[in-house]
């Protein structure tokens, strides 16, 4: 496989910055997809959640704009357990980007499935980032091009560009799940800080907040340190302790 030229290790650095950059977890998808279809190039990039075992499924968010007026939920419904990447990826454990050309049939391009999607948003060859998700879903992104198929290089910028779309994945789970409290950014406090944060007032280790965003032990603790900076303590304790009182956090529930 070719190595990453120096213009696409720019491009991934880019990617990765827009991601931390971003206070917003929902508002980066709508980034991302426009990035995608930049930087590979392909003609469409579409986020979608797919509930196998009930066979339903939705388009989240994609680029171009026209894509929010195609019927992206009734082709997903429609054709979700016949398309070949995503049957690929509901019956096994593999998450590697592939591309239809690897795994489809001469049964898929003749089929009704490929036709309607043809007609519909003009897909040909297709690409797909699969994230980490729970059994009987499929959360990722499929991006597609029409007549030339995907290269090596493409694949490997796929691959690098999957990771760091599985990490925004996590961050989003964990921002959601946070009440509406105090704004953190009145206190410096970063929207990937203040997930650490809520995760050590769950009383996670360092390893497993790392686990759990996709991220690694030392950039966890480099983000508690940040914490601490901004909040003026030198501990965890006293971090959450500060972090209740100033509303970042949900109060300690009362012992039993």
């Amino acid at each position: 496989m070719t190595a990453l030229s120096g213009r696409d290790a720019r491009l991934i650095h880019d990617l990765a910055i827009a991601i931390l950059t971003e206070p917003e977890p929902v508002r980066v998808w709508p980034l991302l997809m426009e990035r995608l279809t930049t930087d590979l190039p392909v003609d469409l990039a579409v986020l979608i959640d797919l509930d196998w075992n009930a066979g339903t499924g939705h388009a989240l968010t994609g680029k171009p704009d026209w894509l929010h007026q195609a019927p992206l939920d009734a082709l997903i419904n429609a054709h979700m357990r016949v398309h070949p990447l995503l049957r690929h990826y509901a019956h096994t454990a593999n998450r590697t980007p592939l591309t239809l050309d690897e795994i489809a049939t001469d049964r898929w391009w003749k089929s009704e499935a490929y036709r309607a999607g043809k007609s519909a948003i003009g897909i040909d060859r297709q690409l797909a980032l699969p994230l980490s998700s729970r059994t009987g879903q499929i959360r990722g992104v499929i991006m597609s091009r029409s007549g030339s198929g995907f290269t090596d290089r493409d694949l490997e910028y796929a691959g690098l560009a999957r990771s760091l779309l599985d990490t925004v994945s996590a961050h989003e789970n964990v921002m959601l799940s946070l009440s509406a409290l105090g704004d953190p950014a009145e206190y410096g406090i970063t929207s990937r800080e203040m997930a650490v944060l809520a995760l050590l007032s769950q009383g996670l280790t360092a390893y497993a907040i790392g686990s759990r965003l996709q991220i690694t032990e030392k950039t966890v603790v480099k983000h508690k340190e940040n914490i601490y900076k901004k909040l003026r303590v030198h501990d965890r304790v006293t971090a959450l302790n500060k972090a209740r009182a100033l509303g970042l956090i949900a109060p300690e529930p009362p012992a039993d």
